[in-house]
């Protein structure tokens, strides 16, 4: 077999996205807030909260294993457990929100300290004998400050931005057999070199109009923005390793039906198919990718464009107690590809998440405690020939617990 073939596989197999949540899962939305994230979310929301500061934490358990069901002697046997000593993530996150009175005007200023959704975090216990020499573990990492400001235009109305500092951590082990000039752009520069990290500025625009007592609509427009390179994997990651955050739209309504019942209903969409990462490990034509790792038509991990569909509903039991539940549904895209590693990050992401969430105040603290469930992704296909064959299968299994507290100074 022609070795030529064994780099390709690398980043398709191992690219996650895991979902997390912005402040801990708490219940904010595109169209409403009721903590000092409600900015982070939509800016313009920020200027119908009250002053708080707000902490939280959030634990994520994942499970992720790929089954090499035909013995192809270029993988490790049955199941390897993709999450080995990695089965546990767990983010911090801080904001403080301060309302303000410039010329007349109703403003306001928060400050958060989080880290976005997508946290990455891979291991296995044994090489894989077509990638490299060393366990494989992956990790990435994006954390972000946001500066929100957002005005009152009247009791209708509001609009608001924020500037976005974002710190993107890297690192990459085991991908030996493409560190060498037939494989890769920038040999020396591929794997097992430690953490690396890249950073750049964002912008988020927002608008809510109160069309009504019961009634209010958000919308919210995120600026894709180029964040930086990775230098010590430029050798590795399409493109030269650099990095963007993607182009996101979105729009929502939140509705009371009675003092005590409130729903929400909104549309996101996010344009990572004009990421790097958007090149597949496939051609059109069928064929393996066989351009060099780190040029702009590096494999990648095929992404493309998001469209979530979130749901919402929430209950107030009394003054103190508040109950929700949410869905959010990925719509799903159809792989035309029979190959398992056409489009890989298929087999990484939930298409379905619930969350459970319980909110108390006692008079100026806040505390709020979610659930989360991801339904199991089973992905299963085949490999090219070139790379040994055989059919495989993917599972990734996904659950959250977030706490936090609130308080209004």
């Amino acid at each position: 077999m022609n070795c030529f073939f064994y780099f390709l596989i690398g980043l398709s197999l191992f690219s996650l996205n895991a979902y997390a949540m912005v402040a801990g899962g708490r219940p904010n939305s595109i169209s409403g807030g009721h903590n000092a994230f409600a900015g982070v979310v939509n800016p313009a929301n920020a200027v119908w909260i009250k002053d708080r500061f707000d902490i939280g934490a959030f634990i994520v358990h994942q499970k992720s294993t790929l089954n090499n069901q035909d013995n192809n002697p270029l993988f490790n046997p049955g199941k390897v457990n993709l999450t080995y000593k990695a089965r546990h993530l767990t983010t911090a996150d801080a904001a403080i929100h301060k309302q303000l009175i410039i010329k007349n005007y109703e403003c306001s200023f928060s400050l958060a300290i989080y880290t976005t959704p997508g946290y990455v975090k891979v291991r296995t216990k044994e090489p894989i004998p077509l990638i490299g020499t060393t366990p494989i573990h992956l990790e990435s990492k994006t954390q972000a400050i946001s500066s929100v400001f957002s005005w009152k235009l009247n009791e209708n109305h509001s609009i608001g931005f924020s500037l976005d500092y974002f710190y993107l951590s890297h690192l990459r082990k085991g991908f030996q057999r493409a560190d060498n000039p037939i494989r890769s752009v920038s040999p020396g520069h591929v794997t097992n070199n430690g953490m690396d990290h890249s950073e750049g500025l964002g912008l988020t625009l927002g608008w809510r109009w109160n069309i009504s007592k019961s009634l209010a609509f958000g919308l919210a427009f995120i600026k894709k923005s180029h964040v930086g390179q990775f230098r010590k994997y430029r050798g590795y990651e399409p493109h030269h390793a650099k990095n963007y955050i993607p182009a996101t739209l979105g729009g929502g309504f939140t509705y009371k039906f009675t003092e005590k019942l409130a729903g929400r209903l909104e549309v996101l969409w996010t344009g990572f198919g004009s990421l790097p990462n958007a090149n597949n490990s496939i051609l059109p034509n069928g064929q393996l990718n066989t351009n060099k790792h780190g040029s702009h038509k590096s494999p990648g991990s095929g992404l493309q464009d998001a469209t979530l569909i979130n749901l919402g509903l929430g209950y107030k039991v009394n003054d103190n107690l508040s109950l929700g539940s949410g869905l959010s549904h990925r719509i799903k895209l159809r792989r035309k590809s029979p190959y398992i590693i056409s489009r890989s990050y298929t087999r990484q992401i939930f298409y379905d998440l619930i969350t459970f969430g319980v909110n108390y105040n006692y008079h100026n603290n806040d505390f709020f405690l979610t659930l989360s469930h991801g339904f199991d992704n089973h992905q299963s296909g085949y490999m090219p020939q070139q790379i040994g064959g055989g059919k495989f299968s993917s599972m990734k299994k996904y659950n959250a617990i977030s706490l936090a507290w609130g308080y209004l100074y």
